[in-house]
């Protein structure tokens, strides 16, 4: 039993392992979209209205539209966000941040206007190895640089003023500005995500197993009970098979007796077939409930005809013990259900007040319609049941008293099935009881079914 539960238990850790690997990689890979998803945003808002002045600005210094790949008009996405907020505020005098500078037909690089503090080399080595159309980023001296370009055909040459009278064709103009506080932002940027990225790893595993554990719960609960039922009915099947083998082998020894001789053996054997046969028929009931393979066929049902039937039936065993049944049952009382298992339902509660109920003792049943739905009371003096065992007697395989439910023919699997057969009609079931002093079960039923 220790090796079982040991390999049990192994084999759940295995499962919680596989789950919390699951989990933790699911909502690692959503962590790691999002963050990239909010990088690429930050980094599109950032440079898409430095690369739309860039454009503007070689425009403005060329006069005519430069021919890049982003400046169509179905897909302008350098446009800013809000024009309307830009109509509202009279554009700047200069952008001081962004230098236009040209090439012309000989290579050489030309400024609109001369000045001393920028050197033609410096603005040469920026434009090395730049290609037309697209903006692109350059680190020269520990600065960030943004470069866009644009060429043109030799036919259509801008003139453009270097200086203030001198006008040359150039082939070739390009903006550029000084993108360090952008490029800044996304490295913190970066490094934030980064750092955010490795914290939330930990705590991504501690919800991943968290979850797992939680995802586990009903299982292993579901398991325990599985397992505790195969027990139970492996021990419930054990005493008749061995009464029988007993009975049988001793018969075996004496072939010469006559089944008089051997009645109380003969009749040993068939109380115990008759107790294991019903049994294995309880057994399969909840077998097939707990798979939902019966179906239930919903009619209309006369329970006050019903409850009045079983009474009549249970009477001559409950006047050999001296029990007096008395009833309060409202006339033509109907509900739609499934007649055999309201019968059995009843059957089973009125047969443990029959059991349990002392001699010279009360049963009370009592059947009204109440605010729409029928109430049922089965009430007894019996012996009643405790505190401790009150909660666990719709569970099955379950008694308060083993001794006395195995000598009275019982399995622990009544309740349980009167729990399901009233939960299958959409209705309650409860229990009031005291020890020493009675029991009562108080069931609510539907008048009509809601399917």
């Amino acid at each position: 039993m220790g090796f079982m539960l040991q390999k049990v238990s192994s084999m759940f850790s295995k499962v919680m392992l596989k789950l919390t690997v699951l989990n933790s990689t699911v909502m690692l890979l959503v962590f790691i979209i999002y963050s990239a998803v909010i990088y690429l945003y930050i980094d599109n808002k950032l440079f898409n209205n430095i690369d739309y002045s860039m454009v503007e600005a070689i425009t403005d210094f060329s006069g005519n539209k430069a021919e890049l790949p982003y400046r169509q008009p179905q897909n302008d996405k350098f446009k800013p966000q809000h024009p309307e907020e830009q109509h509202r505020k009279p554009p700047p005098l200069v952008d001081l941040r962004i230098l236009v500078v040209a090439e012309d037909v000989d290579g050489r690089i030309l400024l609109p206007e001369p000045n001393e503090k920028i050197d033609i080399e410096d603005i040469a080595m920026l434009l090395a190895n730049t290609s037309d159309g697209s903006p692109q980023n350059k680190t020269i001296n520990e600065h960030d640089y943004r470069i866009l370009s644009a060429s043109y055909p030799a036919d259509s040459y801008p003139t453009v003023r270097v200086g203030r009278e001198k006008f040359i064709a150039v082939k070739k103009i390009s903006a550029i500005t000084v993108v360090d506080p952008e490029v800044s932002m996304l490295k913190q940027l970066l490094i934030i995500i980064m750092a955010g990225t490795i914290i939330g790893f930990f705590v991504i595993i501690w919800a991943g197993h968290y979850l797992a554990r939680r995802a586990l719960v009903p299982i292993k609960s579901s398991w325990d009970k599985q397992q505790q039922f195969v027990t139970d009915a492996s021990h419930e099947l054990r005493t008749p098979i061995a009464v029988i083998k007993t009975n049988t082998e001793l018969l075996l020894h004496h072939p010469e007796h006559t089944i008089e001789e051997e009645s109380m053996r003969i009749a040993g054997i068939l109380k115990e077939s008759t107790r294991m046969g019903k049994l294995v028929a309880t057994l399969l009931t909840l077998a097939r409930a707990d798979s939902n393979q019966i179906e239930m066929d919903f009619r209309g049902v006369l329970l006050s005809d019903l409850l009045r039937d079983i009474i009549e039936q249970l009477k001559p065993i409950a006047e050999m013990k001296a029990i007096h049944i008395a009833t309060e049952i409202d006339p033509q009382i109907e509900v739609t259900g499934d007649r055999e298992r309201l019968y059995q339902l009843f059957v089973i509660l009125l047969d443990n007040a029959v059991k349990y109920t002392t001699a010279n003792g009360y049963i009370t049943v009592t059947g009204h319609i109440n605010q729409g739905s029928v109430q049922v009371s089965i009430q007894d003096t019996g012996i009643g049941i405790s505190k401790e065992d009150l909660p666990f007697i719709f569970e099955r395989f379950y008694r308060g008293d083993k001794v006395r439910s195995r000598d009275d023919g019982g399995s622990g699997l009544g309740l349980a099935i009167a729990k399901w057969i009233i939960e299958k009609h959409g209705g309650k079931i409860n229990v009031a009881s005291v020890k020493g002093e009675g029991t009562q079960f108080h069931l609510q039923l539907p008048l009509e079914k809601k399917v």
